[in-house]
C-alpha cells in the first residue's frame, strides 16, 4: 500500500543498530501503482492525474480527466517520467516512441497527406481532390528554411477572406473521421480539403498546422510531481489559492529557512494549501520533524495537495500535524486538561489511542463482526471482498503509523521554552517547585519557522517565537507587502533599541500578543 516497494533490511545480531530509512527508494525513474503525476501538454495546461488499475465512479473521482472525458490510467504504470501520450478519443492515451515531442513534425502531416487514399465522406479516408491545389503548399513546407534565407516571397495573405467557406469538410465529416482514424489523419484531412492552404506565407501554413495539430491531435507528456511542477501547476489553476506563490519565492523560502535533514521545523502555512510543509517533508527526504499547524478538525489541504507528492514511509513518519489549539492556547488550561487524563490512582497518563495501537499486531487479525461481514451476500464477488480487505489494511496501516494527540502535544511541548510566556511564569515556578525535574528541563526548540498565513504576521510571529531556538532562521510570506512592512518595523522598534528597555519591551510584545493572536 506504501510507495516504498524494497523490503526492509533483515535485523541480524550482530547489527542492531540499522538506520530505519536506510532501505528507502529514492525517486523512481517509472510510474508505480497509485502514484499521482501531471500531464503537461502543448497548449500550457498542466491536469493531476493518478495511476490506478481500477476505480469507482460512485465516488465522484477520475484518475483523469481531459476535455470532460475520463481516461484510464492502468495502462500508464511502468513507463518511465517523461514519456509522451496522445490523447485518443476511443482508444485511451498512447504512448508514443522514445523522442517524440509535444508537437508532432509537419514532415509527418506531409507524408500522411501524399500516401493517403481515403474517402471523406464515409469518415474513412481523406478527400484528395485539393491535392493537386496544395502541392504549392506542401513544397512551401518543405523547402521553409530556403525560402527564408533566399529572401523571396512566393505566397502572401493579402487574398484570404475569413467567410468560414474555405474548408470543404464538414463537421459531421470530421466527427467520422474522429471515430474512425488517428489525430495525425484528421490533420491531413484539414489541410488538404482547405482551398487557401496552398496560397499562405509559409509562416501562416505553420500557425495553421500547429492550431490543428493542438485541437485534433493533442499530446501531454509524464511529469513527476515535485515541489517546483506542484507549486507552478497550482499557481496556473488558481493562484489566488496559494496566495500568488510562486515556485522562485518557494525556493527563496526554503533556502532562507536553511530547511536540510535532520532539522525540526515548525511552519504555518494555512495561506498557501500546504505548499510550503509539503516542499520542507520532501526536501528533508524523512530525516528531522516537520510540524504543521492546522485550524478544523483536519488540515482541508490534505488530499488534494499534501498527498500528491507520494511521499515515503519515512517521509510521512517526519510530517507531524498539530492544531492550532496546542500553540495558540492558554498554556494552563492545557495543563490542567493534560492531567486530567492522567490516573488518579498512578498519577501515570492514559493514552488511549497509543494503548489501542500498541495492542495492535501485524498483521492484524479480522475481527469477528468483519469476518461475519466478509461472509454475506453482498461480498459474494471475490473482487469486492479483496477491495474491502485492501481498504481495512489502510486504515490500520494509517492507525499504527500516526501519532496520538497526547504525543503531537508533548513533542510540540518539548519545542517551547516555557520562561519565555511571562503569562505562566508564576505557574512554571510553583511547577518547579513541586517537580524537581522541571528545573532540568532543557527544551529542545525548532531550528527554522516558517509562517505563510492570512492572520496577522505580527501577532503569529511573537506567540510563535518561543518555540524558536536563538539565533535560527525564520521566514515569514505574505501576498501583500503592508503586513511585512509592519512586523519589519515592529521588530526594529522592539529588538534594536537599547539593552536596558529589554523588560519593557517584552511586555510590550506580550501585550500585542494578547490584542492580535489570530
Amino acid at each position: 500500500m506504501e510507495n516504498s516497494t524494497t523490503p526492509p533490511p533483515t535485523k541480524d545480531d550482530d547489527n542492531d543498530d540499522i538506520d530505519p530509512y536506510s532501505y528507502q527508494d529514492p525517486l523512481p525513474p517509472t510510474l508505480r501503482e497509485n502514484d499521482h503525476f501531471l500531464l503537461h501538454f502543448a497548449d500550457g495546461r498542466q491536469l493531476f492525474a493518478q495511476a490506478l488499475t481500477k476505480w469507482k465512479c460512485s465516488k465522484g473521482f477520475v484518475p483523469c480527466k481531459i476535455n470532460k472525458r475520463t481516461y484510464h490510467t492502468h495502462d500508464l504504470i511502468g513507463l518511465p517520467y517523461g514519456t509522451v501520450l496522445e490523447v485518443g478519443n476511443d482508444r485511451g492515451l498512447i504512448p508514443l516512441p522514445e523522442g517524440e515531442d509535444l508537437l508532432p513534425s509537419s514532415d509527418d502531416v506531409l507524408d500522411v497527406i501524399q500516401s493517403s487514399s481515403v474517402d471523406v465522406k464515409n469518415g474513412s479516408s481523406i478527400d484528395t481532390n485539393a491535392t493537386a491545389n496544395n502541392n504549392k503548399s506542401t513544397n512551401s513546407i518543405n523547402n521553409k528554411q530556403d525560402k527564408v534565407t533566399e529572401g523571396v516571397a512566393h505566397n502572401d495573405n493579402r487574398n484570404l477572406i475569413d467567410d468560414n467557406k474555405s474548408q470543404k469538410l464538414t463537421q459531421s465529416c470530421v466527427s467520422k473521421l474522429q471515430s474512425t482514424s488517428d489525430g495525425s489523419a484528421i490533420v491531413a484531412a484539414m489541410i488538404s480539403n482547405s482551398s487557401t492552404f496552398g496560397s499562405k506565407t509559409a509562416f501562416s501554413q505553420a500557425k495553421y498546422v500547429k492550431r490543428k495539430q493542438m485541437k485534433y491531435q493533442p499530446r501531454c507528456r509524464i511529469v513527476r510531481i515535485t515541489p517546483s511542477t506542484l507549486c507552478s501547476a497550482l499557481h496556473l489553476k488558481d493562484p489566488r489559492k496559494i496566495s500568488n506563490l510562486r515556485d522562485d519565492t518557494l525556493g527563496q523560502l526554503l533556502s532562507n529557512a536553511n530547511i536540510c535533514g535532520g532539522s525540526r521545523v515548525l511552519i504555518f502555512d494555512n495561506a498557501v494549501q500546504g505548499l510550503i510543509t509539503t516542499s520542507c517533508t520532501r526536501r528533508m527526504g524523512g530525516y528531522g520533524s516537520v510540524f504543521s499547524l492546522y485550524s478544523g478538525q483536519q488540515p482541508s489541504y490534505l488530499d488534494h495537495v499534501v498527498m500528491k507528492m507520494n511521499f515515503t514511509i519515512g517521509e510521512k513518519q517526519s510530517l507531524k500535524w498539530v492544531n492550532l489549539g496546542e500553540v495558540f492556547g492558554d498554556y494552563d488550561e492545557k495543563a490542567i486538561q493534560t492531567k486530567s487524563l492522567c490516573d488518579p490512582n498512578t498519577g501515570e497518563l492514559i493514552d488511549v489511542e497509543k494503548r489501542d495501537r500498541e495492542s495492535m499486531v501485524w498483521p492484524t487479525p479480522l475481527q469477528p463482526h468483519t469476518l461475519d461481514y466478509v461472509k454475506t451476500d453482498l461480498m459474494n464477488d471475490e473482487r469486492k471482498v479483496n477491495d474491502f480487505l485492501a481498504r481495512r489494511c489502510a486504515r490500520f496501516t494509517r492507525k499504527l503509523t500516526r501519532h496520538s494527540m497526547l504525543e503531537i502535544r508533548e513533542m510540540i511541548d518539548e519545542c517551547l521554552d516555557k520562561s519565555e510566556i511571562l503569562d505562566n511564569t508564576k505557574k512554571v515556578e510553583e511547577d518547579a517547585k513541586m517537580d524537581e525535574s522541571t528545573s532540568t528541563h532543557v527544551p529542545r526548540q525548532c531550528d527554522s519557522l516558517i509562517i505563510a498565513t492570512k492572520y496577522d504576521p505580527t501577532a503569529t510571529l511573537f506567540r510563535l517565537l518561543p518555540y524558536l531556538a536563538p539565533s535560527c532562521p525564520f521566514v515569514i510570506y505574505h501576498e501583500f507587502l503592508e503586513p511585512l512592512l509592519e512586523t519589519f518595523h515592529t521588530l526594529q522598534n522592539y529588538y534594536i533599541n537599547d539593552e536596558d528597555a529589554d523588560d519593557d519591551n517584552n511586555k510590550a510584545l506580550n501585550g500585542i500578543s494578547k490584542k492580535k493572536a489570530p
